[in-house]
């Protein structure tokens, strides 16, 4: 709709922000009835979205917001990434970008000095890009990161996706770290639509659900929810659960050096 994306579907990924979400019968009648290069209009009068084969139409529906808390204590950050640690190191996969969680935490918390190669070495230049207030090194980085990985959202894009929400909750990414990944997705076409749209809202510090409810996991210490977020997060799309939490990770090593 205009330079922005809505999407409209079921909740398998979680809520989103510019999301309008049906029942699940009521999707396969939407997508069934849809084809490729429709016309989309608003009718203000009835408040529905009007395609060529089906109307979509929001009077009763319920708005939503995916609430975000603040990070209460040092201590329940220091407990928190304890057991995100501990659950990261039991996944086999690798993420969209070829980066095994395990290894990196591995050699991140190695006593010797590491030789950082090919990708991780870029997400030890982020970490340092995001306490950093360098524009040049902070542009650097992100022009490695956006747009790079397959998928409607690109792995790159994922990660900084995950950072963003770590820091939403924690605050420490300076204001010039916001102001360069704005001016990249919003100058050039630097990433895909649908990657775009998802920082955006980022950036206003909204979120999926599935993203919302992980960072909140580990704001307030709630470990009694904490494998099923986890775990909501990690099924979602091919790689781009485990590329946000690679981003989370990410944000709260760099909160911890910080401290």
């Amino acid at each position: 709709m205009g330079d922005s994306l809505i999407f409209i579907g079921n909740k398998k990924n979680g809520l989103l922000p510019f999301g309008i979400h049906l029942r699940e019968e009521n999707t396969f009648t939407a997508v069934s009835s849809v084809n490729n290069g429709d016309s989309v209009t608003w009718n203000g009068s009835t408040n529905s979205i009007e395609l060529p084969g089906v109307t979509i139409s929001i009077e009763k529906g319920k708005s939503f917001k995916n609430q975000l808390t603040t990070l209460k204590s040092d201590t329940i950050f220091k407990d928190s990434l304890e057991r995100f640690c501990l659950q990261l190191i039991e996944i086999e996969d690798r993420t969209g970008l070829d980066i095994s969680l395990k290894e990196f935490l591995k050699k991140y918390y190695a006593s010797d000095e590491q030789n950082w190669l090919g990708a991780e070495s870029y997400l030890i230049m982020l970490m340092e890009a995001a306490e950093s207030r360098d524009e040049g090194l902070i542009e650097k980085v992100l022009r490695y990161f956006l747009g790079r990985g397959q998928g409607l959202t690109p792995s790159g894009d994922d990660m900084i996706v995950g950072l963003l929400a770590f820091d939403a909750v924690s605050h420490f990414l300076s204001a010039s770290f916001y102001e360069k990944v704005s001016e990249l997705i919003e100058g050039e076409s630097i990433t895909t639509d649908v990657a775009r749209e998802y920082l955006r809202y980022a950036l206003k510090q909204e979120f999926s659900s599935t993203v919302s409810n992980m960072v909140n996991a580990l704001a307030d210490g709630d470990a009694t929810n904490f494998e099923k977020v986890f775990h909501d997060l990690i099924g979602v799309g091919h790689s781009s659960g485990l590329d946000t939490i690679l981003g989370i990770l990410l944000g709260m090593l760099t909160f911890k050096k910080l401290k």
